[in-house]
């Protein structure tokens, strides 16, 4: 199973601190997780984004396991 986050900013938060914003509370996830990230194995997506009238959601998805690893 898919492990998720949602992250939620203000809409009156500019993009230059948005983006930030959202790699910050992003590797604050990854580093909370139990098991640990594997660049090599693993997969985040931007699964979904939202705005409305106060703020924008960024929904994120964690696949485990999903890449390939290649050795030459």
């Amino acid at each position: 199973m898919p492990e998720t986050t949602t992250i939620t900013l203000p809409k009156t938060m500019p993009v230059t601190e948005r983006i930030p914003g959202v790699s910050r509370q992003i590797s604050k996830w990854l580093e909370s997780l139990e098991k640990p990230f594997n660049i090599e194995k693993d997969a985040l997506h931007l699964a979904k984004c939202e705005r409305n009238v106060k703020n924008f959601k960024y929904y994120y998805v964690l696949d485990r396991d999903i890449k390939i690893s290649r050795k030459a």
